[in-house]
């Protein structure tokens, strides 16, 4: 019985993270086509996809002031652009259109890497 209950309280749990997960406001999975770093804060990156909702649906950005780990993201950014695997990232809510038209990602700390 105690397994069952266990079981059904995985299962939601699960469920609830999916749900979330799949929210408004994730990107498709994409590949990284370009990353670059402008300035002392501001890094740029440019997908596969058209996952913007600003002028250059191609291009995101993230402030790393923002990030809790920049560097983190940063680097899984390169690995993403350098092997060709996808990614997807979420994009900040309300949208914010920042330099060069591209749209803001939130905060560099929610991302996932696919094969």
């Amino acid at each position: 019985m105690k397994l069952a209950s266990l079981k059904l309280a995985f299962g939601m749990g699960l469920l609830f993270f999916n749900t979330c997960a799949l929210a408004a406001g994730w990107t498709a999975p994409t590949r990284i086509t370009s990353v670059g770093q402008y300035g002392t804060n501001s890094t740029f990156f440019t997908t596969e996809a058209d996952v913007s909702q600003c002028g250059d649906k191609k291009k995101l950005f993230f402030l790393t002031s923002d990030a809790t780990d920049p560097e983190k993201f940063y680097s899984t950014l390169l690995m993403a652009f350098a092997s060709g695997k996808r990614m997807k990232v979420y994009l900040h809510d309300p949208v914010v259109c920042g330099p060069e038209n591209a749209q803001k990602i939130n905060a560099a700390n929610f991302f996932y890497v696919f094969d």
